[in-house]
């Protein structure tokens, strides 16, 4: 089956940075440009399904990019588009969102970037399973080690009941205790996010897997097949 052609337009590293491993692991044709007018040459030869923006973009005014756009092909079904900005952007960019335009935080976790790159796409087949999972996990940061547990797991990263606030951004190592085996996963990870007390019961943080050691991924995509339920929400 031929994989779906994805536009990503902006700076390498930044907000990109944050979807760049999204992208990757959903088995999509991605192509990267870093300039908004590069991406509308673009679009007349590769006909991609979406385009993924940072916004602000470096060279165009929003508004003027999504005009050129539709006038692409006036009269038909262009691309959708996916607005990756920081959330204190959202108002700024609220005129231009619709169905085909949807605004994507930037700090959301990367299984809900998934999921709305996916569902704008038109494909959520391939979206990772989350598995509301309790497993011991030990967390080191600098000089700190903690005993924490986990709210929920897929294969990309999990969400970990802590109180302790590690800066987003920050690399941590985990061993992670699967039921059954004598030794832990161990992973290093990305802090992503922290939990919002005024939307989430759970206080903790946001991992994103980002190695493991030796066959640990395989091991834990084998287990999250064998346990637990497809988490609906």
């Amino acid at each position: 089956m031929e994989r779906p052609i994805v536009l990503a337009v902006g700076a390498r590293g930044g907000l990109l940075s944050k979807i760049d491993p999204v992208l990757d692991r959903s088995h999509l044709a991605v192509h990267r440009v870093p300039l908004g007018k590069t991406a509308l040459k673009m679009v007349r030869s590769r006909r991609p399904r979406l385009l993924v923006v940072a916004f602000p973009l470096l060279d165009m005014r929003l508004d003027a990019f999504l005009e050129d756009l539709a006038a692409e092909e006036p009269g038909s079904k262009g691309p959708a588009v996916a607005l990756l900005a920081d959330e204190h952007l959202e108002s700024e960019l609220e005129p231009h969102l619709d169905a085909e335009h949807r605004f994507l935080p930037a700090h959301m976790e990367p299984e809900e970037l998934q999921r709305g790159i996916l569902e704008l796409i038109g494909d959520t087949t391939r979206v990772a399973r989350r598995l509301m999972l309790r497993l011991e996990v030990q967390l080191g940061a600098g000089k700190l080690l903690r005993m924490c547990q986990t709210d929920n797991i897929s294969e990309s990263g999990m969400l970990i009941r802590l109180q302790d606030a590690i800066p987003v951004g920050s690399e941590v190592r985990l061993a992670i205790s699967l039921p059954g085996s004598a030794d832990p996963l161990h992973v290093k990870a990305e802090v992503v996010r922290h939990t919002d007390p005024d939307r989430e019961a759970v206080q903790g943080l946001g991992l994103r897997f980002v190695e493991f050691e030796g066959q640990g991924r395989t091991t834990l995509i084998e287990y999250l097949n064998l346990h637990g339920i497809e988490d609906e929400g």
